[in-house]
């Protein structure tokens, strides 16, 4: 009897050692930074040399419109919400602008989301690049996240200037819980999700720094850059501060050397596919 008893305890004392082992392992092999990439949205600019005056005046140009879902322990951000998913109803997408720019979005934001396995309601976080009607079209969708934003972007976001800056209020009228920000802020404590305070595109444009761990070190553009010949060529959109972004160009140049990071310029068309159809591990288009 004393040997059956003996026997079960040391049965129960490795069956539990074993579990531990495997919990341990089944954490290990879980990343504890990722960030997915989501299509929201094709943008094609009639005459992109508003975006880069070196080019040829009424060159058309495509550019992406990337939405980021950003998993960390300490709880989801989403940096940036794209276009409005209304915009996936129309067959043949929108005129904005007076015709200067046509948008077209395949798959709505939400239903990304749903494929992912995320509800709104479990985005911790929201926060965009800026204010303009690209980035801020589902943004209602998080009212129950908390809203990282520059309080200069904030400021103009609720003041009747808003519009002369391209916002659209009532993309973001039901973000109630926010965080006003004064420059680079360490979102989660930890220094692997990191928001940069760019300015130029707006005044309180911002870019996001990520320290994967297998992929390496990112950093999410914004519109800091709208595509690769505008970071090569160091040129400033007709509509930025011009003095605002050319430091904001030196200051990311410089913090892209000090930490190795690599750029994804969140608009660059080519750039975004290629990413899409990467990842680090299965499934496509997810990083850690």
């Amino acid at each position: 009897m004393a040997r059956f008893t003996l026997f079960r305890q040391i049965h129960t004392l490795l069956a539990t050692m074993l579990l531990v082992l495997i919990s341990h392992a089944s954490f290990a092999n879980e990343p504890a930074l990722s960030v997915q990439l989501f299509d929201c949205g094709t943008i094609l600019a009639r005459d992109a040399s508003i975006f880069n005056p070196n080019m040829k005046k009424n060159t058309p140009k495509l550019m992406a419109n990337t939405c980021y879902l950003v998993k960390h322990p300490k709880g989801v951000l989403l940096w940036d919400t794209g276009l409005n998913d209304q915009i996936a109803n129309q067959v043949d997408g929108i005129e904005a602008f007076d015709g200067a720019i046509h948008l077209t979005l395949n798959t709505p934001l939400q239903i990304q989301l749903a494929n992912a396995e995320i509800t709104p309601d479990d985005v911790a976080y929201i926060a965009m690049s800026h204010l303009h009607m690209d980035h801020t079209g589902n943004a209602n969708l998080f009212a129950n996240a908390k809203w990282l934003v520059q309080s200069t972007e904030h400021q103009i976001a609720v003041s009747k200037q808003a519009a002369n800056y391209g916002f659209t209020p009532q993309d973001y009228q039901n973000l109630k819980q926010v965080k006003l920000l004064a420059g680079d802020y360490d979102v989660f404590g930890d220094g692997r999700v990191k928001i940069i305070s760019t300015p130029g595109h707006s005044p309180g444009h911002q870019s996001l720094f990520l320290d994967l761990k297998h992929y390496g070190p990112v950093l999410l553009s914004g519109d800091l850059y709208h595509f690769e010949r505008n970071r090569l060529e160091k040129a400033v959109p007709i509509f930025n501060n011009v003095e605002e972004s050319q430091k904001s160009f030196t200051k990311i140049d410089q913090f892209l050397e000090a930490t190795g990071s690599a750029l994804w310029i969140q608009h660059d068309y080519e750039q975004f596919h290629l990413l899409m159809m990467g990842g680090s591990g299965k499934n496509k288009g997810v990083y850690f």
